[in-house]
């Protein structure tokens, strides 16, 4: 059977077409419609307030991603990372209303599928050149419990913000702590093989997130919630600390095109 210019094109052979054609169309056309609409005319509680701008960051996030994941070019998810950042500083800002907390982090660290979601946000603003978006992601946990204590993140995020503690310990050191190791004085070798060690770790390390093994429930009406599964964070470590990728590229959570992306200009400075 020949493949359809979807199939060819998607990066990941997981994406079902007919999933995401549905899934796609029902996001941008009724979810997000109904997330605004909540949001302009709704009577909402100050905890509702937050949980709607919440989902509408997560489902800007993860349509994004899906995208992505279907083969649209890399150039346009520049634009849309910024409008994904700032609904998260809008969840965040009425979250820390609704606590009473001027410092309360959006995201809690001790769990998984938070954890990953801000290292893919920390992440995703290296590879893309949106270096400028690095302060904004920061502000979503900056004066938090996990501001300052966690090592991967201080590591990236001290590639562009003064004054970044360094420190060897992870609030998910399963399987974050291995690529940490990627970001010591090693050889190359010696990085090539902690990064290809993270990648081989990392889906299995993930079972129990929300996400997991959601490619199996993929259907035409939209089920699944299925958006690619990728290791931005393992991308900018080896644009960060410029090891060569040969070994690892085709890894299939491995964001090659986006690490090619990250090399293809110079790092700004913010």
């Amino acid at each position: 059977m020949t493949p359809t210019p979807f199939q060819q094109r998607r990066r990941q052979p997981l994406l079902n077409e007919d999933y995401y054609l549905f899934y796609n169309d029902h996001v941008r056309t009724h979810t997000m419609a109904d997330i605004e609409h909540a949001l302009l005319h709704g009577e909402l509680s100050d905890e509702m307030r937050w949980l709607e701008y919440r989902r509408k960051a997560d489902e800007l996030y993860e349509m994004m991603v899906r995208d992505y994941t279907a083969g649209q070019p890399i150039g346009e998810f520049r634009e849309r990372l910024g409008a994904v950042v700032a609904a998260y500083q809008d969840a965040a800002h009425f979250n820390r209303i609704f606590e009473n907390e001027p410092a309360m982090p959006l995201f809690d660290f001790r769990y998984k599928d938070d954890y990953v979601r801000v290292v893919d946000l920390v992440s995703l603003p290296i590879l893309l050149h949106r270096e400028d978006l690095i302060p904004a992601v920061y502000s979503l946990f900056k004066g938090g419990a996990p501001d300052e204590n966690d090592a991967l993140i201080e590591d990236l995020l001290g590639k562009y913000l003064p004054d970044r503690p360094y420190l060897e310990d992870s609030y998910q050191p399963v399987p974050y702590g291995i690529l940490l190791d990627a970001t010591a004085q090693t050889p190359m070798e010696e990085k090539q093989e902690d990064i290809a060690l993270f990648l081989d770790a990392w889906y299995p390390a993930m079972q129990g997130v929300g996400w997991y093994d959601c490619h199996k429930h993929q259907s035409p009406d939209g089920a699944g919630g299925h958006f690619g599964y990728w290791t931005f964070d393992a991308a900018a470590v080896a644009y960060l600390y410029e090891v060569d990728d040969t070994p690892f590229r085709e890894h299939p959570h491995y964001p090659k095109d986006l690490a090619d992306f990250a090399r293809s200009m110079p790092r700004a400075k913010i």
